[in-house]
């Protein structure tokens, strides 16, 4: 949904520069703020809320999410 072939939303994720700079609604990424990532917070809000990631289908499990804060929170390294 976000890489280089389709930039919903105007967000592309396959680079780290991509995912700095953001799409339309501001950086996904804030290295060392995973609270402030959008990358990581859409993951955590209630599935029926319209910024909710994926939209549809399965949540990202627990674990991986858990993954995802720690390496934000480490300064997301690519």
């Amino acid at each position: 949904c976000h890489g280089p072939g389709n930039a919903i939303g105007g967000l592309r994720l396959h680079t780290r520069e991509g995912a700095l700079k953001g799409g339309s609604l501001g950086p996904a990424l804030i290295p060392g703020q995973p609270e402030k990532s959008l990358l990581y917070t859409v993951m955590e809000i209630n599935e029926h809320d319209k910024l909710a990631m994926p939209p549809s289908g399965p949540r990202v499990p627990v674990e991986s999410r858990k993954v995802i804060r720690e390496w934000i929170a480490a300064g997301a390294p690519w």
